[in-house]
């Protein structure tokens, strides 16, 4: 059986927003693109299924790396479970 190295999931927030969550990469691996690699997977089914924009509340430690992918912070930060998040979008651009 095998071991996952990453994961996330994408739901429909509303019509035509999709949101990223659980997003997660195993700490031996990470900085190995594979969060890269899943985000950009969950971003390409969302732009087929044709939402415009994609919703995430990112961790405050991982904002920059949602950041370098072109998401951009909106709304205030909030506390959950003693840890910060943002809350992050970004607008799709389809074909």
């Amino acid at each position: 059986m095998g071991l996952a190295l990453a994961s996330g999931r994408l739901v429909v927030k509303s019509p035509g927003v999709a949101q990223v969550g659980r997003m997660a990469t195993l700490a031996s691996v990470r900085g190995g693109h594979l969060g890269r690699a899943v985000l950009a997977t969950l971003m390409d089914v969302a732009r087929r299924r044709g939402d415009c924009e994609v919703v995430l509340t990112a961790q405050g430690s991982v904002v920059g790396f949602y950041e370098q992918l072109g998401f951009e912070s909106h709304g205030a930060a909030f506390e959950e479970a003693g840890v910060p998040h943002q809350p992050m979008r970004k607008r799709l651009y389809l074909p």
